[in-house]
């Protein structure tokens, strides 16, 4: 057990910064808290198995919109922020950080590399020393599999380690919070760890609140998410129903938020993207099967959103036969492919798969977004690297799925011949393009 000294100590390093602290796992939630935990003044050891990944940073480049270039230069700088794609090779820190990514196989959370990133902690970290899991799953996750995986030869609970979970809440191109400034959550194992969480929290983060167990934590990140998954299905359900009634959906939405509580405005679309709407419903889902529960309403929004691709594509083969084509053979071009605005974060993205839906069919497929880069899109299909005049004169249809600001929208609403709007971009255009644009 760990020792009241050896607490203090613990406790007395972190309020002095003296700790050494390793983020496990450097993608979209690693990176920038691992920015931000440097800022705050700590030494921090980035780790990840992407050797890629790493000999850019140590590079000073950066693979991340987020987080532009020169800012990891100026962590670098700081003499506070090295880089490894080998776990053992700084020898053992104080704090370990887990951010690796729990992606959804056939649909659970497939663990793979958080008991991977786990058990190699367990084998460098020398006692006592913090864990913080930030990687998503189901509740029971971290206590179950995690706690199991520390405890490792001793079966002692708590012996030589504090254990929190404090879930992501990244969102890709929100300037407003950051890392540092967004609320944040966390569950201990234990009084001790509790503390050590509070010291450490505090210094790094504007707001920190504390649940009652890491169950609880752990459950508030798929609530959220969940929430929006939910809302979204309603939204692309209510455009279902709109198209029905001859009614304009965000005409609808805009007036609904006119209401000044009571309802919070989500709107429909290709799709839901990123690694936690499209995903965090099915670590919940996951787990109430395991215990024979059901959510009839949540199953429900997954298989709703789940279509939105098909549909889109079944619109755009609606559209090309009206205009007696064959969408075999047809072109298309789509613009945007990262999951939302102004990002280039293809994960879970509903473009791509009505891009492969399309290319399947027999589309003569052409793509374009400034913000994403060929080697990121996997596809034989190269991108546009700049619209023109010509390129979208010579497409039966331009597809719009996501809005970057990046892109020339007037070159696209005056010299496309027809858009297939999901985003709503051009409700307020000229009466005169009014015929070309069909709204999703």
């Amino acid at each position: 057990m760990i020792s009241d000294k050896q607490l203090n100590q613990f406790l007395y390093q972190l309020q002095e910064k003296q700790s050494r602290i390793m983020v496990v796992g450097l993608g979209y939630t690693g990176l920038p808290l691992a920015e931000c935990i440097a800022k705050a003044g700590f030494k921090v050891v980035g780790y990840d198995t992407n050797s890629n990944k790493v000999e850019m940073l140590i590079r000073g480049e950066s693979y991340l919109e987020t987080i532009p270039a020169f800012r990891i230069q100026e962590l670098l700088d700081t003499g506070r922020f090295t880089v490894t794609s080998d776990i053992s090779c700084e020898g053992p820190c104080d704090v370990y950080w887990v951010c690796v990514p729990t992606p959804l196989l056939n649909g659970a959370p497939a663990l793979d590399s958080f008991c991977a990133a786990i058990t190699s902690i367990r084998t460098i970290a020398k006692k006592p020393f913090l864990v913080v899991i930030s990687s998503t799953s189901f509740p029971g996750t971290t206590r179950t599999i995690g706690l199991s995986i520390l405890e490792n030869e001793t079966q002692e609970q708590g012996a030589d380690f504090f254990l929190v979970f404090s879930p992501e809440r990244e969102d890709p191109g929100n300037c407003i919070f950051t890392t540092k400034t967004l609320p944040r959550v966390f569950g201990a194992l234990d009084d001790e760890s509790s503390k050590v969480a509070k010291v450490l929290f505090n210094q790094l983060f504007d707001e920190v609140h504390q649940a009652s167990s890491i169950e609880a934590a752990e459950a508030s990140k798929l609530l959220e998410n969940v929430y929006r998954a939910v809302n979204i299905a309603l939204a692309n359900e209510w455009d279902e129903i709109c198209k029905g009634l001859n009614l304009d959906v965000w005409e609808i939405i805009k007036l609904a938020t006119t209401k000044p509580f009571g309802f919070q405005a989500f709107y429909p679309g290709p799709g839901v993207g990123g690694h936690c709407i499209p995903v965090d419903p099915y670590y919940l889902l996951s787990k109430l099967k395991s215990v024979g529960a059901n959510a009839g309403l949540i199953n429900l929004a997954c298989d709703l959103n789940k279509k939105r691709p098909q549909m889109i594509v079944r619109k755009i083969e609606a559209f090309l036969k009206n205009r007696s084509k064959s969408i075999n053979g047809s072109n298309l071009l789509l613009i945007g492919l990262g999951y939302k605005k102004n990002i280039s974060d293809l994960r879970e993205s509903p473009a791509i798969e009505i891009f492969d839906l399309l290319l399947n069919l027999g589309c003569n497929l052409k793509w374009h977004d400034p913000l994403v880069a060929n080697n990121h899109f996997q596809r034989d299909v190269q991108r546009e690297l700049d619209l023109s005049p010509q390129l979208l004169k010579n497409q039966d249809l331009c597809v719009i799925l996501a809005d970057h600001d990046l892109i020339d929208w007037d070159m696209v609403l005056n010299y496309s011949s027809f858009i297939l709007d999901t985003k709503n971009k051009f409700a307020n255009c000229d009466s005169s393009m009014i015929e070309k644009i069909i709204n999703f």
